[in-house]
């Protein structure tokens, strides 16, 4: 392997794609060469190659070189991420120019570091494109599914030696500032080509950035500067409508405080966004009342949600609050809706946007409440869910786009062969936790129907009916009128 022709690919790459100037070609060239143990360079003509193939090589070659202890996919992005690292520009400039964009429009600003965490590969284009998606019908709307591929699985091993880390590592989670640059390790995933840019909310220090997994458009991270816990309260929707004013195209939502509803990493304050328009933004809307200047709505939804729509940022802000510790206060034992031995179980997925001049609210009501029926959450996915959905409903899920895990795509095409007459592979252990579905499916799979169209539409029913079981008013007569109680209680 001809590394010095792998560096000269590299460097043209940097140059084709602007993510580096001419005048830091040598440097970066002297920086390649040290990183894989070589003392010279020298240019040579290259035929141009998808930068994926590039960096396959390169990494392929310091594992043999020694120069990273494993081939796993976990070490081996690390390098990738690394030798990107070399040809991007420094924090500091990423910033200047996001800053100097973001004052002319913000779509210019954020369309140039979205680009650069394209080019730079931190977003690996090329694993999300691999993502089976589909279209799902259901009883209140269109659902989005995905099998998402573009988080690698890890090694067993490495999973099971992350357990035993202790808590206060460094940096201390995925979403602390000190991972810009930090060029991690077999137990933890590099973030040496990430750039990230400061933004004032409330008043105080923030950042936003790219998720390298962009689960949707322009899928972005908002992180406050501290490592401390999710909260919601009135703050809460202070911030989510400063960060609109800075970036009035794109979503942002929070997970809810809380566990077992609250997403998967709590103990970092932080929001999603992006520019993408999720099915819940088309779900029927039925008008309630009008308050002051703010219009509120029930929502036709799995998940029971209050909208609010006004112009007006204080009033929106005070009712989505009032409506937020109305509820946290919610007594209703008949429908399991309880708070325990004095511990809080009622919280709120809150999404904010902007349509026209209004500021738009999705408050979505959530409870983590247990009991001996359901220890793993009586509002969560139940256990006929699990082999298809265990995981949390977090903000994305709540929205209507179902991210479910890597292994149905082998699984799913496992269960098309089956439908299509190969009994032998029900003996696949994969396949165990899949038996009685499979039976169900064999009962009504239609003759002459495309098998896997038919495997992701009844898998696509199945992630419906988890977020049902995660409503806490159900969508039947008893449940709605419960919610609309709540609804006119809540903003009298």
């Amino acid at each position: 392997m001809d590394i010095n022709l792998n560096i000269n690919e590299l460097l043209q790459y940097g140059l084709k794609s602007k993510i580096m100037n001419q005048a830091d070609f040598t440097y970066n060239a002297n920086v390649l060469i040290a990183m894989f143990n070589r003392h010279k360079f020298e240019p040579v003509e290259i035929e141009e190659r998808p930068l994926e193939a590039i960096l396959d090589d390169v990494a392929t070659f310091a594992y043999h070189a020694h120069l990273i202890s494993s081939n796993d996919v976990v070490i081996m992005d690390n390098f990738k991420a690394a030798v990107m690292d070399v040809l991007i520009d420094k924090p500091q400039t990423v910033i200047n120019k996001f800053k100097a964009l973001q004052a002319k429009d913000p779509v210019s600003a954020t369309d140039y570091l979205y680009d650069l965490s394209k080019k730079s590969n931190y977003i690996q284009t090329l694993r999300i494109a691999q993502n089976v998606s589909w279209k799902q019908s259901v009883d209140y709307g269109e659902l989005e599914m995905t099998v998402n591929l573009s988080k690698p699985e890890k090694d067993p091993k490495l999973i099971a030696m992350q357990k035993d880390l202790k808590s206060k590592t460094y940096p201390k989670c995925q979403l602390c500032v000190e991972n810009e640059g930090y060029r991690g390790t077999g137990l933890y995933d590099a973030r040496s080509n990430m750039r990230i840019i400061p933004i004032t909310l409330n008043k105080e220090p923030w950042f936003f950035q790219y998720s390298p997994y962009s689960y949707f458009n322009e899928h972005s991270i908002v992180l406050h500067q501290e490592h401390k816990p999710m909260i919601i309260d009135r703050t809460t929707f202070v911030k989510l409508l400063d960060f609109l004013d800075l970036f009035p195209t794109y979503f942002v939502g929070s997970n809810a405080g809380l566990p077992i509803v609250g997403g998967s990493i709590l103990d970092h304050e932080h929001f999603q966004s992006g520019k993408h328009h999720f099915p819940i933004e088309k779900a029927k809307e039925k008008l309630v009342c009008k308050k002051e200047e703010v219009s509120v709505y029930q929502l036709v939804w799995p998940l029971a949600t209050i909208r609010l729509r006004s112009a007006n940022k204080t009033q929106i802000i005070d009712l989505a609050n009032k409506i937020l510790l109305n509820w946290q206060d919610y007594e209703n034992k008949e429908l399991s809706l309880c708070n325990s031995n004095g511990e809080p179980h009622h919280t709120i997925t809150p999404i904010s946007r902007k349509e026209g001049k209004d500021y738009v609210f999705d408050v979505i009501l959530r409870s983590n409440f247990i009991n001996e029926e359901y220890p793993g959450g009586v509002f969560h996915p139940h256990a006929d869910c699990h082999h298809i959905k265990k995981e949390n409903i977090g903000l994305i899920e709540a929205m209507g786009m179902g991210i479910l895990p890597p292994r149905l795509k082998t699984e799913f095409n496992l269960i098309t062969k089956v439908l299509l007459g190969n009994e032998e592979l029900l003996k696949d252990l994969r396949l165990t936790k899949h038996l009685s579905w499979i039976a169900e499916l064999k009962s009504k799979f239609p003759a002459g129907a495309d098998p896997m169209e038919f495997v992701q539409r009844e898998a696509g029913l199945v992630f419906s009916k988890a977020l049902k079981d995660a409503g806490v008013f159900k969508m039947d007569p008893i449940g709605q009128k419960a919610f609309l109680d709540f609804i006119k209680k809540s903003t009298m």
